[in-house]
């Protein structure tokens, strides 16, 4: 009975052991290539491509390798030592991506992790995705997404991605100020504005009460070398001024830049002065500056001109501040044309100043008249031209001072065109009495 059964176990033991010197093994890939595998070493040539018959040896491993372009090599290891089926299927599943960078020093990272630079080999599990970043400061980052998946487009066996759209990181002061890319904003205080290579780009930056800044950038060759940062500093500044009337000249410099409205430029530590005019209206003169030690500039300044009222109570005329000439008619004696000057004058013009009848020379004091915005004084004097046959010079004085201001001022001064109405007629009618 006991030799029966050793005998049985005995009989098993070898059946197995014969049974299992040789398998069949099959890849889920008919181009899929089988190697032999001792230690670290692949032996070649290969066993065979699609499926091997493997003998088992008794006191290896029985280690292979199998190989397919795209995927993660797949290794198995079958003993001797244990039981396999005739048949075994063996299944490549794991993709594999080889990425080729440039430039060569781009990072490299996988699902954000850093994995190195200018190669790398992804490897995408059943069912799995990865994505994938490139990335060098002055360039903008590529970005993909891979898929292991049977509904997902099938991943390239390898991928080439080169870094070629330039990147710039812009920064502006003041801090809102905003990023326009060709017209288009970016946003504001900073923006990373990518140049696509072969184009250039129009980097503006706009606010309003600044002159605004611009610069191009070129990702062209021989154009030179595009800067990794680049800072826009907002300095000089814009006031829109505006002035009522409409028609009214805005002066700067003593130079007539615009009419009714104008875009003054006003650089950083420094003013300008700007003067709005108009016949028949006071001017306006402002300064303003662009400095630390001054008031901001406004963004806009409405400039209302008031009505001159010297200018509304004269006339322009060309007796004013000139000499004129008149001549006594021959029946009127030298005594009666000096009374008669002298009542001419008198009318308008209370105090005689000076008055010579041997020299023949009159002079009135200045008689003052102060308006909105001005000073104006006059006055009347009388010289004698001739004798025979008999003249008179006679002369209005008119003058004009901004604001309002002494009579004795005056460096304060200066010719007016213009006379007051009430003295229009004095040298007319000493012309038509005499």
């Amino acid at each position: 009975m006991i030799k029966n059964f050793t005998f049985l176990v005995a009989f098993l033991y070898f059946s197995i052991a014969y049974s299992q010197s040789k398998i069949t093994i099959t890849a889920n890939y008919p181009d899929a290539t089988f190697y032999k595998v001792i230690g670290d070493q692949t032996i070649k040539p290969a066993l065979g491509v699609g499926s091997i018959i493997l003998k088992l040896d008794k006191k290896g491993l029985n280690k292979i390798k199998i190989v397919k372009e795209g995927f993660q090599d797949l290794i198995k290891m079958y003993p001797r030592s244990t039981k396999w089926p005739k048949n075994v299927q063996v299944t490549l599943d794991s993709r594999v991506v080889e990425f080729n960078v440039e430039p060569y020093d781009a990072d490299i990272f996988v699902d954000g992790n850093a994995v190195g630079s200018k190669n790398y080999n992804l490897i995408l599990k059943k069912d799995a995705s990865s994505t994938i970043e490139i990335k060098k400061k002055g360039f903008k980052s590529i970005v993909q997404t891979y898929y292991n998946k049977e509904d997902k487009e099938v991943p390239p066996n390898s991928v080439n991605l080169t870094l070629v759209d330039r990147l710039i990181q812009v920064k502006v002061t003041p801090a809102d100020a905003e990023i326009f890319v060709n017209n288009i904003s970016q946003g504001i205080g900073t923006s990373d504005v990518v140049i696509p290579k072969g184009e250039c780009v129009l980097v503006q930056v706009r606010k309003d009460g600044f002159i605004n800044e611009e610069k191009v950038f070129c990702n062209k060759e021989n154009e030179g070398s595009i800067p990794i940062n680049h800072h826009f500093n907002l300095t000089d500044r814009l006031v829109k001024v505006e002035a009522t009337p409409s028609d009214a000249e805005i002066v700067v410099d003593g130079k007539v830049v615009g009419v009714g409205t104008y875009d003054l430029k006003v650089p950083f530590n420094n003013c300008v002065e700007v003067i709005i005019k108009k016949e028949s209206f006071l001017n306006i003169k402002k300064n303003y500056c662009n400095s630390n030690d001054y008031q901001e500039p406004p963004l806009r300044d409405h400039l209302e001109l008031i009505e001159d009222e010297a200018h509304k109570q004269s006339i322009s005329t060309d007796l004013a501040n000139v000499n004129f000439t008149i001549a006594v008619r021959p029946e009127i004696v030298e005594d009666d044309a000096w009374k008669l000057l002298g009542s001419i004058v008198t009318t308008e013009f209370d105090v005689l100043e000076v008055i010579d009848k041997e020299t023949g020379y009159m002079r009135t004091a200045w008689q003052v008249e102060g308006f909105n915005g001005s000073t104006i004084r006059t006055r009347v004097i009388v010289k004698l031209g001739d004798s025979n046959p008999l003249k008179y010079v006679m002369k209005i004085s008119s003058e004009r001072a901004e604001g309002a201001v002494s009579v004795k001022d005056d460096q304060d001064f200066e010719e007016w065109s213009r006379i007051l109405k009430k003295y229009k007629n004095i040298i007319e009618e000493a012309q038509s009495r005499l």
